[in-house]
């Protein structure tokens, strides 16, 4: 029998990683504690309890960022927070997939607009949302400046990579929120991005690491632009999921970058 359970790790003093290990998927949660305030980034999959778990942490106030509207990342953590009152962040631009899968059960009047360049002051920690457009529309990350990390969810995958979906953006549109990534991890040296499937990170886990860095967000790019050009060429690949019904899907595999999904019939426009 399978057994859903929820893992906390402590990143730092006032930062902790909430794996969920279920049977449908393993995703990443993260609280972050200030002084003031605490906010959690994701609401994780199926697993039930990330309030009760994000409770026996902290007694802050709590609100909660989902970085974009899908239901890894939209799950049951989400509905906890909503149902007990809490601020829920998400972008308006995905706000239609949270809608899609929850229908009627979704009370959307009690979400707000996580808009590119928002702040959350936690007191002492400062929080603030970069959009990051091209795996859905209104993917986000949230950058904490005082400790230099990045929580990136699947904006820039975790060593696998999808945009290939329906709802994600041609590759040519994708290539200039890359290059601003890039531009702004050369600014800000020694920044750690934290994603939302860590246990996928395979070559940065063998080496001790658990975050991705700069030479991840280069190879994202050097592959983005190679398809674009018609350098690379993916190996046509089959997912056995209904939504990958009808797209010719392909996938590059580099050293960081392992497993790079993207839609060969919408590499420039949709």
């Amino acid at each position: 029998m399978e057994v859903d359970t929820l893992t906390v790790t402590k990143i730092q003093n006032n930062i902790y990683r909430i794996q969920e290990d279920s049977s449908f998927i393993n995703v990443d949660a993260y609280l972050i504690c200030g002084e003031k305030e605490a906010v959690v980034i994701d609401g994780l999959a199926i697993t039930k309890g990330l309030y009760e778990c994000v409770r026996k942490i902290t007694d802050k106030p709590v609100s909660m960022i989902v970085t974009h509207g899908h239901p890894d990342h939209a799950g049951n953590g989400m509905l906890e927070f909503m149902e007990a009152g809490f601020e829920v962040f998400v972008s308006f631009k995905d706000l239609y997939l949270i809608e899609e899968m929850y229908g009627d059960a979704f009370q959307a009047e009690k979400v707000h607009n996580l808009e590119n360049g928002m702040k959350f002051d936690l007191g002492g920690t400062e929080l603030e949302a970069m959009a990051m457009p091209g795996h859905t529309k209104g993917s986000t990350l949230v950058y904490m400046p005082k400790e230099k990390l990045i929580f990136s969810a699947d904006a820039i995958g975790s060593g696998g990579f999808w945009i290939q979906l329906p709802e994600s953006l041609p590759l040519k549109d994708y290539m200039e929120p890359l290059y601003q990534l890039q531009a702004f991890l050369e600014q800000h040296e020694g920044i750690k991005i934290y994603p939302g499937h860590s246990y996928q990170i395979e070559p940065y886990l063998q080496e001790g690491q658990d975050y991705l860095d700069k030479e991840y967000v280069d190879e994202l790019i050097d592959i983005t632009r190679d398809i674009i050009d018609g350098k690379e060429v993916g190996e046509k690949t089959e997912i056995e999921m209904d939504m990958m019904k009808g797209i010719d899907v392909r996938t590059v595999k580099r050293r960081c970058v392992v497993d790079y999904c993207y839609d060969a019939e919408h590499i420039l426009e949709k």
